[in-house]
């Protein structure tokens, strides 16, 4: 391991069979430094202009909060390993709650990312339903309930008693938290071929007839938030109730038909990226965990050395942090609601063109 290693674990009495020491190289010490000073200022800055803006105040940004919420919190746990590691003394309540929380704010997140696909398909399919019954205020109470839920569940080995909290990462609350998550990346993916094939099936559709009005509706919220459709591993979540209402069918159904061939090919294509980058993102993110501790559960069955793979669970594991980092940096680049919010934040009487969306 490059440089001197320094951990929070360095008592004799740890179970090494249980629990491995929090350690932090120096070249993981960079990394985080990076991690922290890129990710941090991202999300806040996301964060802040959500909750300033009121035209952002809708279903699909109100997941977008939640989950820059979870990135900080991720971001967090970060700053509190370094805590752990050069600061904290054996025992420190610090050490002791790095442990408990471990593993909770990435996992809420993936059950964020479901949810927010899922939102996203029934307000492609159903519009008008999603228009009524999806709110802000219910998108915040099922995140709210979520997260109690999660943290009540991945906490429970140590609320009752069936795993002794120590200061370190606690090899099998981790096997089950995998394989939780594991379960969720493949739910999270099913869902998002799903929303790519009932929105390329609807795309298909306009090329060979005139939309009827649901399905103009809904080609006007594809295009008018372009971004819903760039999901990253942080995911997109669905297109909100707003962009119905601004949607005026009479006027734009004659523009979409005689320009329905470019829009409905560049709708598709991001449809498609859309597909690719999510995808792609959540494998590479969830992939070596879970191969890591699938080896890590054979090795440990047949009674081999597995030594070299515990040691290895702490590089494999900060992965997690690329969302932190990936998905807000994609949102504030293809976002033209996003982009067009801070205009207006940094000179409120300006006024764009582009800041309209037409077919």
């Amino acid at each position: 391991m490059e440089g001197s290693a320094r951990n929070c674990s360095k008592h004799d009495d740890v179970d090494y069979d249980l629990v491995t020491p929090v350690t932090l190289s120096r070249t993981e010490t960079i990394l985080y430094l990076i991690f922290v000073s890129q990710g941090l200022p991202i999300n806040l800055l996301i964060g802040f202009v959500i909750a300033r803006n009121r035209r952002l105040h809708n279903p699909r940004n109100t997941f977008w909060f939640g989950i820059i919420v979870l990135n900080v919190l991720n971001i967090f746990m970060t700053v509190l390993k370094m805590l752990v590691v050069y600061a904290a003394q054996p025992g420190d309540f610090t050490c002791l709650l790095f442990s408990a929380m471990t593993g909770k704010p990435y996992t809420i997140l993936l059950f964020v990312m479901l949810l927010a696909t899922l939102d996203r398909y029934v307000a492609i399919t159903h519009p008008l339903y999603h228009r009524k019954h999806v709110t802000v205020r219910l998108v915040i109470i099922v995140q709210l309930g979520i997260s109690v839920a999660v943290f009540f569940l991945l906490s429970m080995p140590f609320i009752f008693g069936w795993i002794p909290l120590r200061c370190g990462f606690n090899l099998t609350l981790g096997k089950w938290t995998m394989l939780l998550r594991s379960i969720l990346v493949s739910l999270c993916i099913t869902a998002q071929v799903k929303v790519y094939l009932v929105t390329r099936k609807y795309l298909r559709q306009a090329e060979v007839q005139p939309l009827s009005i649901p399905m103009q509706q809904t080609a006007f919220m594809l295009k008018h938030h372009r971004e819903d459709l760039q999901r990253p591993a942080s995911t997109t979540a669905a297109e909100s109730s707003s962009s119905l209402s601004v949607a005026n069918t009479h006027k734009n159904a004659p523009f979409f038909v005689h320009r329905r061939n470019k829009t409905v090919s560049k709708l598709e294509l991001e449809a498609s990226l859309t597909l690719v980058v999510g995808v792609l993102s959540l494998c590479v993110i969830t992939t070596p965990m879970f191969i890591l501790y699938v080896a890590l559960s054979i090795c440990q069955q047949v009674g081999g050395e597995c030594t070299g793979m515990t040691y290895s669970i702490p590089y494999v594991r900060q992965a997690a942090l690329i969302h932190a980092v990936y998905g807000p940096l994609i949102y504030m680049i293809r976002s033209r609601e996003f982009a067009s919010a801070v205009r207006k934040m940094l000179r409120p009487q300006s006024a764009r063109f582009d800041d309209i969306n037409y077919f």
